[in-house]
């Protein structure tokens, strides 16, 4: 199979973990290679940690010259102008068959129509893939996020095992939601979700380097779906969602 990951990390970050991690293109590449990852949609550390524009920035001159790797832009509300207005990175995002990734807790500010109602609803209009931890919002905010923008693709990220009461009803209802698969480890999950919802719903993704690749990997090379299951949620959901089929 081809894996192409929806959630992996470049740049050093403020709290090191006790071993060494890769952190930069190259270090990143290597370890994506050896684990058959041939794509990865990826953002900057500074992103997160310290700011959204200077971390963006920074995450198109590392992967200038690294054509497996997509940008995922980290975003603001735009009523403060900290970053590029909604606009902009939105056009940016589709030209580079790029997403977007929401810290709102993180960053202080709500999943919501008066918070970011602007940034949600021009990412909608162009189907620019949103990301956003399951950590960071609610899924309140979620379900309303699907009602009001049903063409915005919304990739939850870091979803546990024990989602399925919410992830369900909202799934019977909306056509745009998607879950980081890696995190979502019930018995069979991943078989039952196919079964009821259809392979298309899950989306392959690491948490590299937080994570390490065998931990996402082994659940759906050993998992008992039809090759052409495992296929799409390795890869093409995410090349679909990015606008790169065939490529």
């Amino acid at each position: 199979m081809e894996f192409f990951d929806c959630n992996v990390r470049i740049g050093p970050v403020s709290q090191p973990p006790p071993v060494t991690t890769p952190s930069t293109c190259a270090e990143i590449i290597q370890q994506l290679t050896e684990a058959n990852i041939t794509k990865a949609l990826v953002y900057h550390s500074w992103a997160k940690e310290w700011s959204p524009a200077a971390g963006n920035d920074k995450l198109l001159e590392e992967i200038a010259d690294y054509e497996q790797l997509y940008p995922c832009f980290v975003a603001l509300p735009a009523a403060t102008g900290e970053t590029l207005s909604p606009r902009k990175l939105t056009t940016l995002a589709k030209q580079l068959h790029g997403a977007v990734r929401l810290y709102p807790r993180t960053h202080g500010f709500a999943l919501t129509r008066w918070s970011c109602g602007e940034l949600l609803a021009t990412l909608a209009a162009d189907e620019v893939p949103l990301l956003v931890d399951s950590s960071e919002t609610n899924w309140r905010d979620i379900q309303q996020l699907l009602v009001e923008h049903p063409t915005l693709p919304v990739i939850v990220l870091g979803a546990g095992y024990r989602v399925d009461r919410y992830v369900f009803p909202l799934w019977e209802q909306h056509d745009n939601l998607y879950l980081e698969h890696n995190t979502y480890k019930p018995f069979w999950g991943i078989e039952d979700v196919c079964q009821r919802f259809g392979a298309q719903r899950l989306i392959f993704g690491t948490n590299f380097p937080e994570y390490t690749l065998g931990s996402a990997i082994s659940p759906l090379v050993y998992s008992q779906l039809p090759i052409a299951d495992r296929q799409c949620i390795a890869a093409d959901n995410l090349r679909r969602l990015l606008g790169l089929e065939g490529n």
